[in-house]
């Protein structure tokens, strides 16, 4: 399902609840107030998605990669290798929200590229 904020649209999985954005999305939506409002799954039903290794990318359909920093704050999440979108479980998008671990996001997207 397609959801918009600011103009900017995101995929929401039905199911789930997780939420796919495609490169530099996450960023752009940090900047608008209200933005952890389309978050709306359960963050402990998210992170028993945090087990699920095998996670195709719903833009390429091609198998994303899990990408982690554990730099005082646990972060995981998954990335396109092709389309540098990103996938985050119910209520990871709220924890990226949160000033003191955007950082640490930035920097292993960085290293992605």
């Amino acid at each position: 399902m397609i959801i918009e904020h600011s103009g900017i649209e995101v995929d929401r999985c039905t199911r789930c609840f997780g939420l796919f954005f495609d490169r530099l999305e996450a960023d752009d939506l940090r900047k608008f107030e209200g933005a952890e409002s389309i978050d709306i799954g359960d963050e402990f039903a998210g992170s028993q998605y945090d087990r699920i290794r095998a996670i195709d990318c719903p833009r390429c359909e091609i198998p994303m990669r899990e990408v982690a920093n554990d730099d005082g704050h646990v972060i995981t999440f998954e990335s396109c290798p092709d389309c540098s979108g990103i996938w985050f479980d119910a209520g990871e998008f709220r924890d990226y929200l949160e000033e003191e671990i955007v950082e640490q996001f930035r920097d292993v997207l960085a290293h992605l590229e």
